[in-house]
């Protein structure tokens, strides 16, 4: 007798993790920065994003964080995006770079540092809202 049992390839889809919750507050960031007066040294300039200094900002406290924790994995990790090649096709953006800390070898711990404290860099961002100044 065959199979009675259908397959109809259905793949439960992955359930979010703390990286698509990064993603997430990306895109929040993004959004509520585009939407706020112009402020120059937080990388808005009149409604503009300049990503590389948003992302600059987050990461280059988190830097001293690790070097001053002695936490040396994690400190590679954000140097290594601080130092990401300015050449045309060579520069990943930073979803996608937030994506690829889903592959980092790292021990549950570290990454969920690395997660938490990405997390909190990119909240100051997505939650700052109409009531953004600069300080």
């Amino acid at each position: 007798m065959p199979d009675p049992r259908i397959d109809f390839g259905f793949v439960a889809p992955r359930l979010p993790d703390a990286v698509d919750e990064l993603l997430t507050l990306w895109q929040r960031a993004r959004t509520v920065a585009e939407s706020t007066p112009g402020c120059p040294c937080h990388g808005i300039v009149a409604g503009l994003v300049d990503p590389d200094v948003m992302e600059a900002n987050m990461l280059e406290p988190l830097r001293a964080r690790y070097r001053d924790g002695g936490q040396p994995e994690l400190l590679a990790i954000v140097e290594r995006r601080l130092r990401k090649p300015p050449f045309a096709g060579m520069r990943q953006s930073f979803p996608r770079w937030l994506q690829y800390v889903r592959e980092l070898s790292l021990g549950a711990a570290a990454r969920q540092t690395l997660c938490d404290d990405l997390a909190e860099a990119l909240r100051s961002y997505a939650d700052a809202g109409p009531v953004f100044t600069c300080v």
